[in-house]
C-alpha cells in the first residue's frame, strides 16, 4: 500500500469516527429531520422533538414586547381583569430527559434554553406582568405520566393538570382572589380517547412500526354546590354563563378532552371558560375575545393567555398589541365624522379634528359582518397614501371590530382614512379614535 493510500485510509477512518453517529430508530424511521413540514429528531420511550422550533433555543421577546404586556396588564387591570400571561415552553424544555444526542448535534443546549426561558418570566415579573412557572410543572410526568404526547406536540390531560394547578397557584396569590366566591369542583375520568394528529401522520410516513398512538385519559369538570351550575366550557359557547377565569390560547392546550379549563376551576374554585384557535398563533383567540361583547358586557376576574414561547409578539409589528391595549381599556371615546364610500365594502373617516400631539388607534365597528380583513389607506394632505391591514384566522370567530394604531405614518399626520373590508359593511360603520 503507497504512502498516499494509507494516508487516505487513516483519514477516511478518523472522518468517520468524528462523524455523528445517529442512534438506530425503535420505530424504523428515516429521514425524520430531513426536509419536510414535521422534519424531528427521535428520543428516549418515543418522543419525538421537531427541530423547528423544539431544538431553538432563542426565542424572540423583546423589552418593547415586555412593555407592551405590560400596558395590556395595566390596561386590563384598570377595569378590573387581571392579566396571567403564560409563554408555554417547548417540549424540549417540558421534557428535557427525553432528548437524544441528536439534540446536541443540532447546537441544542438545555441548560442555555432553560435560562433564555427563565430571563423571560423574570422580565415580565419585573414589568409586573404575572405569570407562572409551568416549565418546573410540566417536567414532573416523566417518562411514565408525560405531559406532552409523544408523538405530538399538544398538552395530554395529565399535563394539563400540572399546568392548571400551577397557574391556579398563581391566580390564588394575585391581588383580589381572596374575595371572589367560589365554589367547590369535582373531575372525573371517562375513558381514554385518541385524537387526531397531523405530526403523528406526518412522522409516521418515514417509519416503519406504528408510533406511539396520541391517546389521553378524557376528563370532565361540573360544579358540586350552586343552582346556576353549568357544564358550558367555551367563551363562545352560546349561553350567557359569566366566568371569573377566562383562558385563550392555541391547539397547544385548547383540546377538549385533556380538560384544562375544568381542572383550572378544581384548583381555584372559579368558574372558567376557554377559547382557543386551532394554528391561530399568539393573536387569533385572544384578539376575538376583547374584541367580542362576551369580553365588554362581562369581563372575567382573571384573563390568562398562553402563548407558546416560539411564537414572536412582535412579528408583525406593534398592530397586534396595540389593538389588544385599546380593546382592553375604555378609551376610545372620539368618534369621527364618517361618509360611505362608493362601495359597500368602503367607509371613510376625516381625521382632521384630531390632535397632531396624541397618539391614537383607530377602531372601525361593524356590528354582524363576518369581515376576516381590514385596510386602513390613510391620505395625507399632499396627496400621498400609506396602507395598513388587520387579518384574522379564517376559524376564529367573527367580532366585525378592527383596530389600527396611527404610526408609521408622516409627521404632519394623515387628513384622512378609507377602510375597506372584504365584506359589506353592516348597518352603520362607526370609526372611533381610542387615545393612546
Amino acid at each position: 500500500m503507497t504512502i498516499r493510500a494509507t494516508f487516505a485510509l487513516a483519514f477516511g477512518l478518523a472522518a468517520l469516527a468524528a462523524a455523528p453517529v445517529a442512534a438506530q430508530s425503535v420505530f424504523g424511521c428515516t429521514d425524520l429531520d430531513g426536509r419536510h413540514s414535521m422534519a424531528s429528531i427521535e428520543g428516549a420511550n418515543g418522543t419525538f422533538y421537531r427541530v423547528n422550533p423544539d431544538l431553538r433555543m432563542f426565542h424572540g421577546f423583546s423589552d418593547e414586547t415586555v412593555d407592551d404586556l405590560a400596558r395590556l396588564s395595566q390596561a386590563l387591570s384598570d377595569q378590573g381583569t387581571t392579566l396571567v400571561y403564560i409563554p408555554l415552553p417547548t417540549k424540549s424544555l417540558a421534557l428535557p430527559d427525553m432528548l437524544p444526542q441528536r439534540a446536541r448535534d443540532y447546537g441544542f443546549d438545555v441548560s442555555m434554553a432553560t435560562t433564555l426561558y427563565i430571563d423571560i418570566q423574570d422580565r415580565l415579573r419585573e414589568k409586573s406582568v404575572l405569570t407562572a412557572d409551568v416549565r418546573r410543572a410540566l417536567r414532573a410526568g416523566g417518562k411514565d405520566a408525560p405531559s406532552i404526547f409523544q408523538a405530538d406536540y399538544r398538552l395530554t390531560s395529565a399535563g394539563a393538570q400540572r399546568m392548571a394547578q400551577a397557574i391556579g397557584e398563581t391566580i390564588s396569590q394575585a391581588p383580589g382572589f381572596a374575595g371572589l366566591p367560589r365554589g367547590r369542583f369535582e373531575t372525573r375520568p371517562s375513558g381514554m380517547v385518541t385524537l387526531p394528529s397531523d405530526m403523528r401522520s406526518a412522522l409516521q410516513r418515514h417509519c416503519m412500526i406504528a408510533l406511539p398512538p396520541v391517546e389521553t385519559e378524557n376528563y370532565a369538570t361540573d360544579r358540586l354546590q350552586a343552582a346556576s351550575a353549568s357544564n358550558e366550557s367555551t367563551i363562545f359557547g352560546g349561553r350567557a354563563v359569566t366566568a371569573r377565569v377566562a383562558i385563550v390560547g392555541t391547539e397547544h392546550t385548547g383540546e377538549a378532552a385533556v380538560n384544562l379549563p375544568g381542572f383550572l376551576a378544581q384548583a381555584t374554585g372559579l368558574e372558567v371558560l376557554q377559547y382557543s384557535v386551532n394554528g391561530g398563533g399568539s393573536f387569533a383567540a385572544i384578539s376575538s375575545y376583547l374584541t367580542s361583547r362576551e369580553f365588554q358586557e362581562a369581563r372575567p376576574a382573571f384573563l390568562v393567555w398562553i402563548n407558546p414561547v416560539e411564537n414572536n409578539l412582535a412579528q408583525f409589528g406593534d398592530q397586534p398589541l396595540r389593538e389588544l391595549i385599546a380593546a382592553a381599556g375604555p378609551n376610545c371615546r372620539l368618534p369621527l365624522p364618517t361618509l360611505a364610500g362608493s362601495r359597500a365594502d368602503v367607509v371613510t373617516a376625516d381625521l382632521t379634528p384630531l390632535d397632531r400631539s396624541q397618539n391614537y388607534t383607530l377602531l372601525v365597528e361593524s356590528d354582524g359582518t363576518q369581515a376576516t380583513s381590514a385596510r386602513f389607506e390613510f391620505r395625507a394632505a399632499s396627496g400621498l397614501m400609506r396602507a395598513k391591514s388587520v387579518y384574522r384566522h379564517p376559524d376564529q370567530v367573527k367580532t366585525g371590530r378592527f383596530y389600527m394604531p396611527m404610526s408609521g405614518l408622516w409627521p404632519e399626520g394623515a387628513q384622512a382614512v378609507d377602510i375597506v373590508l372584504d365584506v359589506p359593511f353592516a348597518g352603520s360603520a362607526r370609526v372611533t379614535a381610542c387615545f393612546d
